[in-house]
């Protein structure tokens, strides 16, 4: 009975034995395979951070360039409005030709009368000549004249001089109006913006019947909108819209209504 009692011992250790070294094999399989996949979860991950990386630098490419495109084609519209509000202003002024041909015609008829006296005709020539220019020079049409292609040319200092010569010459003249708006765009060409302002506004007060008046209430809108005054701006343009429906200015204060938020 003891020798079988002991027998069954020894057997029982050897069993215990065994499936201890079968379970501590096992986790040694579990643990070097643990480690393998934790590294190919890694660089899967890595590898996936690198790709959302590579992207995202490419969006960010692809919104600056769109950026500048958007830039550009602001500027270019800009630069196509003012294009077209010159052209608009120069068509709403009267024909710059006709001060410089009606001076000229006198001097052109009085040489062909005098033509048949042959030795008389050097004399009175000079005669004739000088008062014409003198007149060209004095006259409020020929010196309206002056100034305006002047600012033309690009002279705006010296524009501004003559069209404020001109009102203090002539405050109630012909040509006065027309003097005064000019006079505003020349301030607003040197960036002089309070006093394009106010020489604006003194086309709309001082000439309110004045074809000028609607295009003076639209570059007073345009000066408040570059000042960033939204409200003052919708002001004038409104008025242009409302008050002079028909004019080529309100078709400009239309659209810059829209163009603002």
């Amino acid at each position: 009975m003891r020798k079988n009692a002991l027998l069954t011992l020894c057997v029982s250790g050897l069993l215990i034995s065994t499936n201890a070294l079968s379970a501590n094999n096992y986790s040694d399989v579990n643990t070097q395979q643990m480690p393998a996949q934790a590294d190919n979860a890694m660089f899967d991950l890595l590898a996936r951070v690198e790709q959302l990386q590579a992207e995202v630098q490419q969006l960010r490419g692809m919104v600056e360039e769109q950026s500048q495109t958007i830039t550009e084609l602001e500027r270019k519209q800009k630069n196509m409005y003012a294009d077209l509000d010159g052209r608009v202003q120069s068509l709403a002024t009267p024909a710059p030709a006709q001060p410089q041909v009606v001076p000229a015609q006198p001097g052109a008829v009085a040489p062909a009368v005098q033509t048949p006296a042959a030795p008389a005709v050097s004399a009175p020539v000079p005669n004739v000549a000088a008062p014409v220019q003198n007149a060209a020079q004095g006259t409020e049409k020929e010196r309206y004249q002056q100034a305006y292609d002047s600012l033309r040319n690009g002279h705006n200092a010296q524009a501004v001089k003559m069209f404020e010569t001109l009102l203090v010459d002539y405050p109630a003249g012909e040509y006065a109006d027309n003097a005064q708006y000019w006079l505003a765009e020349a301030y607003k060409v040197n960036r002089e913006i309070d006093k394009s302002r106010a020489a604006f506004n003194k086309v709309v007060v001082q000439y309110p019947n004045s074809a000028k008046v609607p295009d003076a209430l639209l570059k007073l809108g345009y000066i408040e909108a570059d000042m960033q005054n939204s409200v003052k701006a919708r002001e004038y343009l409104l008025r242009v819209t409302n008050n002079y429906p028909n004019s080529p200015a309100a078709h400009l204060a239309a659209k810059k209504l829209a163009q603002m938020p």
